[in-house]
């Protein structure tokens, strides 16, 4: 096959790949619309619903560090097909659950499908495209993620009011599940990656798993993790506790749904915007310096009095770097391992970040129960940005090492996989 023919298969490949990040995003506002519902159904408490929140973090991780290992094994398409499968099924099946244990049940393993969906995709996504442009692709689709939260919050006001919570999840459902033949019908079989960042030396035979602790990659897995649990964990902490501090701020309630919304728009146009930066500069420096910005917004709403302009000012610029560098967060990882331990390092990654969501999570509520101000808030958050930029930066420098490594360990016999029968091996043609 020609390459002219190849490319248009392998772009709608990777457009089918972003729809099921959209998916993603979906489900996450889909749900925090759907579980108010409950309560008010089924008089649950919120302490079951945090409960039931804090396990599908924690099955999601499951799912992503089961899968990992999985797509290297066998490929990522079985895994992608099997996952958006079950995920799509059992967000359906929600709609019939009786009451709160059976929702939980059904909850809870449609999350491991999605914990698991989520990395493996990003690890096809960079499987599929040369390195020349990999970093900027796989941002690219990771920020259908904040396309989907859109989407979901228009579609929970439009369906909630007029036909309730279980039409929401049915729709929610239905729209995953149309994208299971298109899964089916333009993912390769097997792909080889086109331009390995890191190939492997002839008479290595780690694992996946053990690939990421090797000595040449530990320092750059543990950085890579404390990046994705840092990003992760922050702009959860602040999209989950914004309105709240929004009306401790001294806006309402009303305001404090705009400046919620607003938050999720700058966060998405940030994604976009790193995206393309990408294009040009080296992620880890691309995170130093996005984070670089969002801690200095985040200093200043602390220590300044910036009034209601300088306030949502300072909201936006902490939205386009903070929330928006989660869509480089991945490069890092497809950018690190060798083809071999891609979905493993990626889907790993992603499960430090799940864990930093939970810690996220804990942190904000623990400095609301403590009674901090809301610039004391802002004061806190500054913490676990600084360690990220330091990450950042140790890790550009880990990663430099590890190429000189890799350099004086490479057999001169080796050689790039060819003849695959993909579309990534069509694009070679």
């Amino acid at each position: 096959m020609s390459a002219s023919t190849a490319r248009p298969r392998i772009r709608f490949a990777l457009f089918i790949l972003m729809l099921a990040m959209v998916a993603e995003g979906l489900d996450l506002v889909v749900a925090s619309f759907v579980f108010p519902r409950v309560m008010e159904e089924w008089g649950t408490s919120i302490e079951d619903i945090t409960l039931l929140v804090t396990l599908s973090v924690v099955a999601g991780a499951i799912g992503g560090y089961l899968a990992g290992p999985l797509a290297d094994r066998f490929g990522c398409r079985p895994v992608i097909l099997v996952c958006a499968l079950e995920f799509s099924v059992l967000t359906i099946a929600t709609a019939a659950a009786p009451g709160l244990a059976g929702l939980m049940i059904v909850r809870l393993a449609a999350c491991v499908g999605l914990g698991a969906l989520v990395p493996v995709v990003i690890a096809q996504v960079a499987e599929l495209v040369p390195e020349r442009s990999r970093s900027h692709m796989v941002s690219l689709v990771w920020s259908g993620g904040a396309f989907g939260f859109i989407l979901g919050s228009l579609l929970a006001a439009v369906i909630i009011p007029a036909a309730g919570w279980r039409t929401l999840v049915i729709v929610s459902g239905g729209l995953s599940l149309v994208l299971v033949p298109f899964l089916l019908r333009v993912l390769p079989r097997r792909a080889e990656r086109l331009d390995d960042p890191a190939p492997v030396a002839a008479d290595d035979k780690r694992t996946a798993v053990g690939t990421l602790f090797a000595r040449r990659y530990l320092a750059s897995t543990i950085l890579t993790w404390i990046c994705f649990a840092v990003g992760l964990g922050v702009a959860y902490l602040i999209a989950t506790y914004l309105p709240l501090m929004v009306e401790r701020y001294g806006l309402g309630s009303g305001s404090a749904a705009l400046v919620t919304g607003l938050f999720g728009l700058c966060g998405l146009l940030g994604q976009l915007g790193h995206g393309f930066a990408l294009r040009r500069w080296d992620p880890r420096s691309v995170l130093a310096v996005i984070w670089g910005v969002g801690t200095a917004g985040i200093v200043l709403l602390a220590v300044v009095d910036l009034g209601i302009g300088g306030f949502l000012a300072a909201i936006c610029a902490i939205a386009f770097t903070i929330a928006g560098s989660n869509a480089v967060l991945p490069t890092l990882a497809t950018a690190l391992y060798p083809a071999r331990a891609n979905a493993t390092g990626v889907s790993w990654a992603n499960g430090a970040g799940q864990i930093g969501r939970l810690g996220g999570g804990w942190a904000g509520g623990a400095m609301l129960a403590a009674g901090l101000s809301t610039p004391q808030l802002f004061l806190g958050i500054a913490v676990p940005t600084v360690a990220g930029i330091v990450a950042a930066v140790l890790l550009r420098r880990a990663r430099r090492t590890a190429e000189a490594a890799e350099d004086g360990a490479l057999s001169p016999a080796m050689q790039t996989p060819v003849g695959s029968e993909t579309l990534a091996s069509e694009a070679r043609s």
